[in-house]
């Protein structure tokens, strides 16, 4: 099994498929680059934080504001905002392309029900008549077991220029 992960894990052994979690993140951008945003929230838990920190090493989301911190309800109103005919900051709509790099494996739990995902990401945002946007940084996804599968139960993303000002930020990174 040279793409599987042996985590010791009490006095049991457990097997993490390294390509599956990939295929997760994989999948995540690939669901966000095509706006089908309903696929995306189900991706998640019903107890899953989006968090996106405005400063550099912020350790908590009730401590500071932040750009981002939606529950699993909150996620749902915001994806109803982007998907509405009306919504002003989607006009002209952006078309992204999300590459996501450097997915690691940081940790496990010990009964392996918990683990936590590093990557890297860089997403373009274009949009007509508009100057082409950048944005870059790290993901720290924490994942759960869920059937044959995993659920995110906590997306982190910490942006290389989450101290700057940004006008109309509507795309989740």
């Amino acid at each position: 099994m040279k793409n599987d992960m042996k985590i010791l894990a009490g006095s049991q052994p457990t097997y993490v498929r390294f390509e599956e979690l990939r295929s997760l993140i994989e999948t995540e951008a690939d669901l966000l680059d095509e706006g089908l945003f309903d696929q995306w929230c189900d991706l998640y838990a019903d107890d899953a934080v989006y968090w996106v920190p405005a400063q550099r090493g912020q350790t908590s989301w009730t401590t500071h504001v932040s750009l981002y911190y939606d529950d699993k309800h909150t996620m749902k109103t915001r994806v109803q905002r982007l998907k509405h005919s009306m919504t002003h900051c989607q006009e002209p709509e952006s078309q992204c392309v999300r590459v996501v790099s450097n997915v690691r494996l940081e940790s496990i739990s010990d009964d392996g029900a918990l683990l936590v995902v590093r990557s890297k990401f860089v997403m373009l945002e274009d949009r007509p008549e508009k100057p082409q946007r950048v944005f870059g940084g790290r993901y720290v996804h924490t994942l759960r077991t869920h059937g044959d599968g995993f659920q995110i139960v906590q997306k982190r993303v910490d942006l290389t220029s989450c101290d700057q000002s940004f006008p109309s930020l509507s795309q989740p990174f």
